[in-house]
């Protein structure tokens, strides 16, 4: 059976209207110029502090990011939206076994629930994320904790759309697979490492299931269990 690690923004779900809503809220409250949608969706998978990188002074970062994350908790969890496919091509996987992982620089609170509202927590063994009380933590540090629990095997795949996701897999010896329907460009993921790239969840589908034959064997995840 594979280890699988899958980012979680750009990757899974789309977050950009959560957090386009959320940096709006926040700059309006301490009075800084809002970034422009384009602006937020260059910065998606790069940290929360890089969404509010150059509006204010280092000193007031704290506060700016925990006034984002409160925002983020009470109305940016529901505005995610889930990639078409996602829940197909996770529940086709668990069904085959496959030990699934979310590897993402996002807290991994906030991430379980962006996951659960979509009915798709179950489907992962863990979440993998940032801390709200150590913030600024890069992707290689994330994947970093699979390896200290032992998680990591030769061959295991990672799949994310940022060049962060792909220097990270290379550098602990997971396959690097690009998305391209995410907010990182073909050419930072091929220029990162990513010897493949799909555009769109139906095609990373697809090469799951010429890759990977094994029967599927196991019940369907739900809420309910």
């Amino acid at each position: 059976m594979a280890l699988i690690c899958f980012d979680l923004d750009g990757t899974l779900v789309d977050p950009l209207q959560a957090m386009n809503h959320c940096v709006r809220l926040t700059c309006e409250d301490f009075g800084l110029p809002c970034p422009s949608t384009a602006q937020v969706a260059s910065r998606i998978g790069l940290g929360a502090e890089e969404l509010f990188a150059g509006l204010a002074e280092p000193g007031r970062m704290a506060a700016i990011l925990e006034c984002y994350w409160q925002h983020f908790a009470e109305e940016g969890i529901v505005q995610h939206r889930i990639y078409d496919g996602t829940l197909l091509m996770l529940n086709r996987l668990k069904h085959q076994g496959h030990q699934l992982y979310v590897v993402t620089v996002k807290p991994a609170r906030y991430a379980k629930q962006v996951l659960h509202q979509f009915d798709l927590l179950l489907a992962f063994e863990d979440v993998f994320g940032g801390d709200l009380n150590a913030p600024g933590r890069p992707k290689g540090e994330v994947v970093a904790l699979l390896r200290e629990r032992g998680i990591l095997q030769p061959g295991g795949f990672m799949i994310g759309d940022r060049a962060e996701d792909m220097a990270a897999a290379t550098a602990h010896g997971l396959i690097p697979m690009g998305v391209t329907y995410g907010f990182g460009s073909a050419g930072e993921l091929k220029e990162a490492g990513a010897g493949l790239l799909f555009d769109s969840v139906t095609a990373l589908d697809d090469w799951f299931k010429e890759k990977l034959h094994e029967p599927e064997i196991l019940d369907s995840f739900s809420r309910s269990e």
